[in-house]
């Protein structure tokens, strides 16, 4: 997906994890410090996220009652362009509540990845050292990863509220005092109210902002953590394979009857260990799954409608002498950040299965029938699906992503055409 320069990764890796034990919460402090603000961390809760928390809340819940409003009133006076530009931003409050619930109601799931994650670090730090140095690069590309993540969805933001700002400064320096009406970053409706008078456009302007804002963090957090939790899962997958690769050193064929006994003990402490690591890869996905199933299938809902409705109402907006910068960049924004996701979740399928070849690939009949039933129970459990798929829903995968997204240039199409 992305690629960086060897040496980079080979820097970073002896200046902070060549040596000693080390902690997840200091080398993914930037992460951790995103789940201490959402009250999800292993940690006592500090008492500034109450307020912060209720912030965010606050906006969410306001600004989607705000703008059902204004869906209730594009509604009545059959006013397309502005149903479907309102109708874009009730989706994307909708989602944003659900993942403020999900920090509610899945806190259990979160500190449990937060407990597997010390297990994994403790492990490379010490019982598997051979295994350090790739270890830790999967972990420092994750960190290159989440930090690329944070600077686009920053950007969006700051791009969102700029094209704001502008849009303004342009009306200012084009149109007299009381000539036409000041853009908003949102199209609010409520009832007699006039957002285009002062001290409500000025009130109005700073709210949208705060909205964006409060978004961009909670989008953030969302989609960092899943970034982390899913690389977390492929790690612990790909510590099975390494694993499994490294079963048969030492082994080899014997009619000695005390060879073939030491061999055979051998082999099911590093089955032991195996299987430890795979039942940890399958709690660790069951528990990702609780949190993340519920706001997949929902993408997977509303990729096309939001895609699809920002487009159309960028597209007459631009028909009509206007330039909606904001709903542009809010539907790139979209199909990029539903990518992701997509994406991750087809690697975390293929590296699941992946266990299965391996097994295949190990030279198990230089070793007695003990290891074979270890081998092939691993094999079947590494070949079921994901827990991610829900009945009347597809799988999360780069295939359903360009489906969704087709359908969202036929409906866009299918708009556009008939010329409500």
């Amino acid at each position: 997906m992305f690629k960086f320069k060897e040496a980079n990764f080979e820097q970073e890796y002896n200046n902070e994890c060549a040596k000693g034990i080390i902690r997840p919460a200091n080398f993914h402090r930037q992460n951790f410090s995103i789940l201490g603000n959402f009250q999800v961390l292993d940690a006592p809760i500090r008492k500034y996220t109450y307020f912060a928390k209720a912030a965010m809340i606050s906006c969410a819940v306001s600004a989607l009652i705000i703008l059902s409003l204004g869906l209730y009133h594009g509604i009545l006076i059959r006013d397309i362009p502005f149903i479907t530009e309102v109708g874009t931003y009730c989706i994307v409050m909708s989602y944003k509540i659900i993942i403020l619930m999900c920090t509610k109601l899945n806190v259990y799931d979160y500190h449990q990845l937060q407990h597997i994650m010390k297990e994994n670090f403790l492990y490379a730090c010490t019982t598997g050292e051979r295994y350090r140095k790739r270890f830790f690069y999967n972990q420092i590309f994750t960190r290159k990863i989440c930090k690329l993540t944070l600077v686009f969805t920053s950007g969006v933001a700051v791009g969102m509220m700029s094209f704001g700002v502008f849009s303004l400064l342009f009306y200012l320096a084009t149109h007299s005092q009381g000539e036409g009406k000041r853009p908003l970053l949102f199209p609010f409706w409520c009832f007699n109210i006039d957002f285009g008078a002062s001290p409500v456009y000025e009130i109005t302007f700073f709210y949208s902002c705060m909205c964006i804002f409060a978004y961009a963090i909670n989008y953030t957090f969302m989609i960092l953590t899943e970034i982390m939790w899913i690389r977390e899962i492929t790690t612990k997958a790909d510590i099975v394979i390494w694993s499994i690769r490294d079963l048969m050193d030492g082994i080899q064929p014997t009619q000695d009857k005390r060879e073939e006994r030491f061999f055979d003990a051998t082999l099911k402490t590093r089955l032991s260990e195996i299987v430890k690591h795979h039942q940890s890869m399958h709690r660790l996905l069951k528990h990702y799954a609780k949190v993340y199933k519920k706001l997949l299938m929902f993408e997977q809902k509303i990729s096309a409608p939001v895609v699809c409705l920002s487009a159309y109402s960028c597209y007459v907006t631009s028909g009509d002498g206007e330039f909606n910068a904001v709903l542009l960049l809010l539907c790139v924004a979209a199909i990029i950040l539903l990518f992701i996701p997509s994406y991750l979740c087809t690697i975390l399928s293929m590296k699941v299965s992946s266990i299965c070849y391996a097994c295949w690939d190990t030279p198990f009949w230089n070793a007695s029938p003990v290891v074979r039933p270890y081998l092939v129970l691993i094999m079947q459990r590494s070949l079921r699906p994901l827990p991610l798929t829900v009945p009347g829903f597809e799988e999360v995968s780069v295939q359903t992503f360009s489906k969704k997204m087709a359908s969202a240039y036929s409906m866009f199409n299918m708009l556009r055409q008939i010329n409500i």
